[in-house]
């Protein structure tokens, strides 16, 4: 196969409803050849609604014109990340290879492969000079039976109640930033962004959880939303836990986590899955003493030299 022709969608030459049509079309067949999405939710998202503030879109075509694959780069704090796809017919030919020389100079590059895909990916990574800097770790449990979780516990201060659309958005947008403020992704949602879940189908208001003041129910402490893709589904998920930073150390974390396993199961649902990154100890500790394993691993890799370049002291 010739080489690919690699063409950039930004703000000055926008992402047309076809073509994105086409990249959604391209991941999916290749998620149902791998058994799990190249794309992640944020960046299919991203696709979806043409987005191009702070984001840029990579097409590869093939002599004939036809999408064989699709790379996307987001810029925020800290260095920029990627994830890219190749058409399942076009892999080995130099697709990948092309789409990731077109991506910037540092960038970061997501794999959520999984099994062989998983391998193959490492091996494309390493052909490419670069190393795994991140792991992403999918963790699950069942909901029904097995280990069993122990109520929920808050003190007096507290109260708990479901987010309320038109009252909460700037509150729970504050404390999600205060929680997240040094991870690169989670930490960066905007208004938009929320906006944009909320016009999702999976969207349930009732499973965003909020802890607040009891005398202050305004005031958010920590919140748990869950979510339930597709709606109807038998399997949840621990989509976002959040507490305030001035709030840790009471115990906030574990319990709201608890009151969304609740809600979950109160569903119906069979089972719960979670994300979580390798390096948040604390919390891999307290999804582990809820009963909650690993299934999977996903990698983000780097430019080793990139690596070297960014490197710096672990906070002690």
């Amino acid at each position: 196969m010739p080489r690919p022709t690699v063409a950039l969608r930004d703000a000055t030459n926008q992402l047309t409803a076809d073509e994105s049509a086409a990249v959604l079309a391209l991941a999916e067949e290749a998620a149902s050849v791998d058994g799990s999405q190249a794309l992640s939710e944020q960046f299919r998202l991203s696709v979806q609604s043409r987005q191009h503030a702070g984001v840029d879109h990579l097409l590869a075509t093939d002599a004939e014109g036809l999408l064989v694959g699709y790379a996307q780069s987001r810029t925020g704090d800290g260095p920029p990340s990627g994830e890219l796809v190749v058409a399942p017919a076009a892999r080995r030919s130099g697709v990948g290879t092309a789409l990731l020389a077109s991506l910037p100079d540092g960038i970061r590059v997501w794999s959520h492969a999984t099994g062989g895909a998983a391998d193959a990916a490492a091996a494309f990574a390493s052909a490419n000079g670069l190393v795994a800097v991140r792991s992403l770790h999918v963790m699950g449990r069942a909901l029904q039976d097995g280990l069993a979780w122990p109520p929920a516990s808050l003190d007096g201060r507290y109260a708990v109640r479901s987010f309320e659309r038109g009252r909460d958005e700037d509150a729970w947008l504050a404390l999600n930033a205060a929680a997240f403020a040094h991870h690169p992704e989670q930490g960066s949602l905007r208004r938009a962004d929320l906006v944009q879940r909320m016009a999702e189908p999976w969207w349930d208001p009732a499973g965003l959880i909020l802890v607040v003041e009891a005398d202050a129910p305004d005031v958010l402490a920590a919140s748990h939303w869950t979510k339930v893709d597709p709606p109807g589904g038998d399997v949840g998920e621990v989509y976002v836990v959040a507490v305030s930073p001035d709030r840790q150390g009471q115990g906030l974390g574990r319990a709201v986590t608890v009151l969304g396993l609740d809600h979950l199961r109160a569903l119906g649902l069979h089972r719960v899955v979670l994300y979580v990154d390798e390096d948040n100890v604390a919390a891999v500790r307290t999804y582990a003493a809820l009963g909650f394993v690993d299934i999977e691993v996903h990698r983000q890799y780097a430019r080793a030299e990139a690596v070297d370049r960014t490197a710096s002291p672990a906070p002690g």
